[in-house]
């Protein structure tokens, strides 16, 4: 029983409760962002409706009507750049490789795209690469003298 259980079998358990941990921290951050747009989106409402009800009351419907351009433009300019956001995202990590084939017609070299990413960004192919260079520094050390 005892020769069942490698060394790395705790290495093994550590890393996938750091990973576990990780994902609780990510999905908690996710939560917060999303309750604190939603508490500015509220507030901003509110504010609004009470200064258009203001503006009704005291400044005639001429200044209501300014201010639901101005919150129209707003939430506009707001759309446009949250568009310009994303699409700085997806450049920078290189989503537009992987649409640019269905763009072109042609829906099958997304994966091999996809692959190619995956290849040459992964862990494996690193290691695979210092294995090489280690087998290559290796071969053309000079072999010690006796």
């Amino acid at each position: 029983m005892q020769s069942d259980v490698r060394v790395g079998d705790a290495d093994r358990d550590a890393a996938a409760f750091r990973l576990r941990g990780q994902s609780r921290r990510g999905w908690a951050r996710l939560g917060r962002r999303v309750l604190l747009a939603l508490g500015v989106l509220t507030a901003g409402g509110v504010a609004a409706v009470a200064l258009l009800a203001y503006l009704l009351f005291h400044g005639g419907l001429l200044a209501a009507f300014l201010l639901v351009l101005l919150v129209l433009a707003a939430a506009a300019i707001a759309a446009a750049a949250s568009v310009a956001w994303i699409a700085r995202r997806m450049w920078r990590r290189g989503a537009w490789l992987e649409a640019l084939p269905l763009l072109a017609g042609q829906p099958w070299l997304s994966r091999v795209v996809w692959a190619a990413r995956a290849l040459w960004t992964g862990h494996a192919l690193w290691q695979l690469g210092s294995r090489i260079l280690w087998r290559l520094r290796a071969s053309i050390r000079p072999e010690p003298r006796p």
